[in-house]
Formats: structure tokens, C-alpha cells, sequence
């Protein structure tokens, strides 16, 4: 068996990952499944930044109070 690293793509299909290549795995052989970042939308992300911006203004507000009660 070779020592070399390969990275071989799959899909998980009945919660079996399932090569998407043509490939020689033998059988015992062991593997890392690295989880891909999920593709957001341009409007996914674009919601995401405004409760961003939200959470920041929020934390500015409690910063403000908080310097205010001193």
C-alpha cells in the first residue's frame, strides 16, 4: 500500500461516504473525512453581514451604557 496522501471528493449517501472517482481503495484501508465549508448564497451572506452589523451595534450599545453607569 502507498504512503502517499491522496484526496479523493465523495458525497455521503445514506450516511456512507461514496467516492465520486473512480478510485483503488483496498479494503481496511484508513481515511480523514474533512468536512467542505457549505456554499452560501450572495443573499445568504448578504443577511448574515446585516446581523453581523446588528450584533456589533448592539455591542456598541452596552459598551455606551455600560461607560455611562460609571
Amino acid at each position: 500500500m502507498s504512503t502517499d496522501s491522496r484526496i479523493i471528493p465523495g458525497i455521503v449517501k445514506n450516511g456512507v461516504v461514496v467516492p465520486q472517482a473512480n478510485s483503488d481503495l483496498p479494503d481496511g484501508a484508513h481515511v480523514n473525512i474533512v468536512l467542505q465549508p457549505a456554499e452560501v448564497t450572495p443573499e445568504l451572506r448578504e443577511e448574515l453581514e446585516a446581523w453581523q452589523r446588528a450584533g456589533d451595534q448592539a455591542w456598541q450599545m452596552i459598551d455606551r451604557w455600560e461607560s455611562e453607569e460609571q
